[in-house]
C-alpha cells in the first residue's frame, strides 16, 4: 500500500511544484514597488503617482492626469539572506545562506482617458498593471514547502501580479477610485486504480484555476482646489491627502487525490490545501506637499497580518508550524526635487516591522526580520523623442533593504541523517502512531540585505 501512496504523493507534488523556485508571501507591489518612482521613494510617493501603478496604490489618483500612457519596466532583485547557527551539537542549520538568488520581473502598465463616455467634462481614467516573473516563463509557478532549515517569509519567487481599475473626478479637488487585485486559486483532482505493487491504471487528472478578484478602494483630496480654487497664492496650493483600502488576497492550491486498490481498499485519500502567497488587508493614508521645485510626501500603511493566522491553520503543509502573525504599521517618507524641467531626483525611506510573531515554527521554519528600506532614483523627461509627438520619460530607481538581526529557533523532526550519536535537544512531539518523535533544534541569528534595481520607460499619448 505504501508504493501506491508514494505515487499519489509524487503526483500531487508535481501539481504543486510548477517550479523549483522558493515561493514567498510577498509580492513586488508590497515588497519593493512597481515602477522606479515607487522603488526610489520607498513607496512614500506611490499614493500620489500619475503612472499606471496608481491602480494598485491609489486608483483615485488616476483621475488627476487624463493623459494616456504606456509603461514598461524591468525590476531586478538580488537577495543575500543569512541564518547563522550558534554551533549547537545537532547542527540543524547546515548553511548560513537562506536565499542568495537574483530575480527579475517584467512590468507592463497602461492607462487611458475614458472621459468622453460621460456627457459632462469629468475625468474618468482606466488603469492596468501586470507583473510577470522572468519574462513570463514562470508565469504560474509556485511552491509551498516545509523545511528543516530556515526559509524566508517574504523574499524569493514573486507571484503573478495583476491589477485593473479606474479613477473618477467627483467634484473639483475630490477624486475617488476603485480597482481589483487579481489572483488565482488552483485546484487539482487526481484519481487512479492501483495495485499493491504500485502499478496504476485508469488514471485521471483534472486541474483548474479560477480567478479571485479582491477590491481596492481609495479617495484623494486636493486641498488647493477645494479651499481656494481661484487664488493664485494660497497656503493650500499643492497640499494633497489620500486614503486607500486593499482587501486581503491569496494564491491558494487544493489537491484532492484518491486511489482504489481492488479487493483491498476502496479509497486512499490524499488531500492537500496550501497557501502559495498571501497579502493582508491594508489601510493606507498619505499626504504630500508640492512646491515649486520640491515635492515632499509621507504615508502610513496598517497591514492586518493577523488575518494570516486563520489561513495557516487551514494549510495542510504549514499548519504544523503553528505560525503566529501580528498587525503592523509601516511609516514611509520621501521627496522629489526637480533640478530642471527635464531632470528630477527622488529618494525615500521606510521602516517595516516584521509581522511574524513566532520565533519558532516546527518543520516550517519561516524567518522574517524588521528592516530599513532606503531608495534613490532619477527621472529624465525627453520633450522631443525622435518621431514621437509626445514626451517620453525614462526612470531609474534603486532600493536597499537592511535586515536587522533577529534570533530564531530552527526546529525539525527530520532524522539527523549521517550525524551519528546525536540526541534530541528539544524534547519530542506526538506522532500519528501514538508515540513521540524527537525534535532537533538550533538557535540561529538571521539577517542580510537586499538590493533592487528598477528601470522603466513611459510613453504618453
Amino acid at each position: 500500500m505504501r508504493p501506491v501512496f508514494m505515487r499519489l504523493s509524487m503526483s500531487a507534488t508535481l501539481v504543486l511544484s510548477a517550479s523549483v523556485a522558493q515561493a514567498s508571501l510577498g509580492h513586488i507591489g508590497s515588497n519593493f514597488g512597481l515602477f522606479p518612482a515607487d522603488v526610489a521613494s520607498a513607496q512614500s510617493l506611490s499614493m500620489f503617482s500619475d503612472q499606471p501603478s496608481a491602480v494598485y496604490y491609489n486608483p483615485a489618483y488616476l483621475a488627476r492626469d487624463r493623459k494616456g500612457a504606456m509603461s514598461a519596466g524591468m525590476l531586478f532583485t538580488q537577495q543575500s539572506l543569512t541564518a547563522k547557527g550558534w554551533n549547537k551539537p545537532d547542527d540543524v542549520v547546515k548553511d548560513d545562506v537562506i536565499e542568495d538568488d537574483s530575480n527579475y520581473n517584467i512590468l507592463l502598465g497602461f492607462k487611458s482617458d475614458l472621459s468622453k463616455m460621460l456627457k459632462d467634462d469629468r475625468a474618468v481614467v482606466l488603469g492596468f498593471m501586470l507583473g510577470a516573473e522572468r519574462t513570463g516563463t514562470n508565469l504560474l509557478a509556485f511552491s509551498s514547502t516545509s523545511d528543516q532549515t530556515a526559509q524566508s517569509l517574504k523574499y524569493g519567487q514573486q507571484s503573478l501580479f495583476l491589477s485593473l481599475g479606474a479613477g473618477l473626478n467627483l467634484f473639483k479637488g475630490v477624486d475617488v477610485g476603485a480597482s481589483t487585485r487579481i489572483t488565482l486559486n488552483a485546484s487539482a483532482k487526481l484519481g487512479a486504480q492501483a495495485q499493491v505493487s504500485g502499478a496504476t491504471g485508469f488514471e485521471s487528472l483534472q486541474v483548474t484555476a479560477a480567478p479571485s478578484i479582491q477590491p481596492i478602494l481609495s479617495g484623494n483630496l486636493n486641498w488647493g482646489d477645494i479651499l481656494c480654487p481661484d487664488q493664485k497664492y494660497c497656503w493650500a496650493k499643492g497640499l494633497e491627502t489620500a486614503a486607500s483600502w486593499r482587501y486581503e488576497s491569496k494564491y491558494n492550491t487544493t489537491v484532492d487525490a484518491n486511489a482504489v486498490v481492488p479487493n483491498l481498499i476502496t479509497k486512499l485519500p490524499l488531500i492537500v490545501n496550501t497557501l502559495d502567497g498571501y497579502q493582508p488587508e491594508t489601510f493606507s493614508a498619505g499626504i504630500q506637499y508640492n512646491m515649486y521645485k520640491l515635492r515632499l510626501g509621507a504615508s502610513m500603511d496598517y497591514a492586518l497580518w493577523s488575518g494570516a493566522n486563520e489561513q495557516f491553520r487551514n494549510d495542510t503543509i504549514k499548519d504544523v508550524g503553528q505560525l503566529k502573525f501580528k498587525d503592523v504599521l509601516i511609516p514611509r517618507a520621501g521627496f522629489e526635487y526637480r533640478l530642471s524641467k527635464e531632470f528630477s531626483v527622488l529618494g525615500g525611506v521606510s521602516y517595516e516591522q516584521s509581522p511574524l510573531e513566532s520565533t519558532e515554527s516546527l518543520n516550517v521554519n519561516y524567518v522574517d526580520n524588521d528592516k530599513i528600506v532606503m531608495g534613490l532614483g532619477f527621472s529624465y523627461l525627453i520633450e522631443q523623442a525622435l518621431f514621437l509627438s509626445q514626451p517620453v520619460r525614462l526612470d531609474v530607481g534603486y532600493q536597499y533593504h537592511l535586515l536587522q538581526d533577529r534570533d530564531f529557533k530552527i526546529s525539525t523532526t527530520a532524522p539527523a541523517g549521517n550525524q551519528q550519536g546525536q540526541t534530541a535537544s528539544c524534547g519530542s512531539v506526538p506522532n500519528n502512531t501514538g508515540g513521540t518523535t524527537p525534535v532537533r533544534c538550533e538557535f540561529a541569528t538571521t539577517g542580510g540585505d537586499v538590493s533592487v534595481l528598477n528601470a522603466a520607460i513611459h510613453l504618453t499619448f
